[in-house]
This record gives structure tokens, C-alpha cells and sequence, in this order.
């Protein structure tokens, strides 16, 4: 069947003006019934509502698609993680948000799909569960995380905009880099208290690809103060956040960022 980015956005402008109902959607109740839960009827929804509109335009080809994801970071790292996650709004593509301004894909907060750009630069999106509605939204870029990019079966018009070039773009197609190894946004970090997954064979990975862009490292799956530091300056020279963490941007830039 697939799903083209104007079906998917055909379907969400019909939306627009939708409200919950003493805090209750059917997109919640979607989920729930499709997953065999009960605690999604009154939750957060921005992100089950994008998987409504894929599987109302598209079926199960949409969901696999667009995405069928309950919480924003998990949504942003499936795209980061397949290659397709950037920093150019094009029609279609679903927009992550962190009020905060971060970049981090980790502290995102909420999810909407775009429609493009206007004459100011905005991004024009729709959203669900904004003012606890579905609304069309004018968002200016500093609050904007990134892009992932569905594989439409029949990409519209990109309505590409210029921006500010990123030192880092992850590419269409991301063949050369392994999946990243985690199902959500954790990070591999040594940090104070102990942090989970700072050792094991995916450190080891990082490693390697460390050591091919000219660190020495020893390939000992310990992420310890060296490799800590590796990842920090590998971070400052791609304009990547300089946190020391692996999460999927990153992880993605150590098989496809340009040599320094």
C-alpha cells in the first residue's frame, strides 16, 4: 500500500481543530486497543497521534513508515539510528521539539509533522496535543532538535529551505554505520555514581572507529577517561553536543562524519 507524504498530511489536516475530552483521544484509545494496554487513553499523545494519521493513511506500511512510537526519543532515535535524521525541514517530515533548546535527542519533549516553510522562515507544522489539540503551528528554529525523514513510497516537492550548514549531516542512506545498539536515547558515559552500558562490545565499536580517525585507544569495551575524552574533542570538531555521550547522532557521526 506505502504512503506518500501528502496522504499522511491529508490526514492530519482533517485533524486540526480535534480536542480531548476530559483529557481523553482516540488516539490514545487507538493505541491502546492496538496495543492491548489501558494507561494511553489520557496520555501525552503528540507522538501516537503522527502514528494514527500514518496507519489511517497508509495501514501498516505507514507505521513502517512514518513510525509507531508513544515517546518522542525513542521516535527521534529510530530515525537517527536508520540514517535519517538531519537538520532541513522538507514537506513531510516529522519536526522534534525540546523547549529548553537543546539538541539533544534525549531531552526532546514534544512531536509534529511539517507542511513547509513561510516567508519568515517558520516552520509551518501540524501538531496534536498542542493547547491539547490538533493545530497548524508557525515554529521558529531554536527550539527545533532536528528532522527524521520517513521513506515516503512517493516523496512530494522536498520544499527544501536554506540553512544554517551543520558541520555533521547524517546522510540519506547510512549503510556503513551498525544500527545503534540501544532501543532508546542511553548513553555510554562514564560519569559520576557508575552509569549503565559505559563497557561491553558496543564501546568497543566506538573504539575502533576512534582509533580509524587517528586516536590510540586500547579496544578494551571500557569506556574510561581516554575514550571519554576521544569522544569529546570527536564531538567539538563535528558540531555535535559536547557531552562525552554516545547517543544516536554521535553514534552515527563516527562512521559517517567527514575525517578530519
Amino acid at each position: 500500500m506505502g504512503l506518500t507524504a501528502n496522504q499522511m498530511l491529508k490526514v492530519a489536516t482533517a485533524e486540526i481543530g480535534y480536542a480531548e475530552k476530559s483529557g481523553a483521544t482516540k488516539f490514545g484509545q487507538w493505541w491502546d486497543k492496538r496495543h492491548g494496554t489501558t494507561a494511553y487513553a489520557k496520555a501525552a499523545w503528540c507522538d501516537m497521534f503522527l502514528g494514527w494519521c500514518a496507519f489511517e493513511a497508509g495501514g501498516e506500511d505507514g507505521l513502517d513508515i512514518v513510525g509507531e512510537f508513544a515517546f518522542t526519543p525513542w521516535h527521534a532515535a529510530w530515525f537517527a539510528r536508520n540514517g535519517r535524521f538531519g537538520n532541513t525541514p522538507k514537506k513531510g517530515s516529522i519536526v522534534f521539539f525540546d523547549w529548553s533548546g537543546t539538541r539533544n535527542i534525549s531531552a526532546i519533549d514534544h512531536v509534529g509533522i511539517v507542511i513547509g516553510v513561510d516567508g519568515s522562515g517558520r516552520v509551518v507544522t501540524i501538531e496534536g496535543n498542542t493547547a491539547n489539540q490538533v493545530a497548524k503551528r508557525y515554529r521558529t528554529r531554536g527550539t527545533i532538535v532536528g528532522y527524521g525523514y520517513p521513506r515516503y513510497t512517493k516523496d512530494s516537492p522536498a520544499n527544501v529551505v536554506t540553512t544554517k550548514p551543520v558541520s555533521v549531516k547524517t546522510p540519506a542512506s547510512a549503510s556503513a554505520a551498525p544500527y545503534y545498539p540501544l532501543p532508546r536515547s542511553e548513553w555510554f558515559a562514564e560519569r559520576a555514581g557508575g552509569k549503565a552500558h559505559n563497557r561491553g562490545d558496543a564501546v568497543k565499536q566506538i573504539q575502533r572507529q576512534l582509533n580509524k580517525r587517528g586516536w590510540k585507544l586500547a579496544v578494551d569495551g571500557i569506556f574510561g577517561p581516554a575514550t571519554d575524552h576521544a569522544v569529546r574533542v570527536f564531538q567539538d570538531h563535528h558540531g555535535l553536543t559536547i557531552d562525552g555521550a554516545v547517543g544516536p547522532l554521535t553514534w552515527a557521526a563516527l562512521w559517517n562524519a567527514p575525517k578530519a
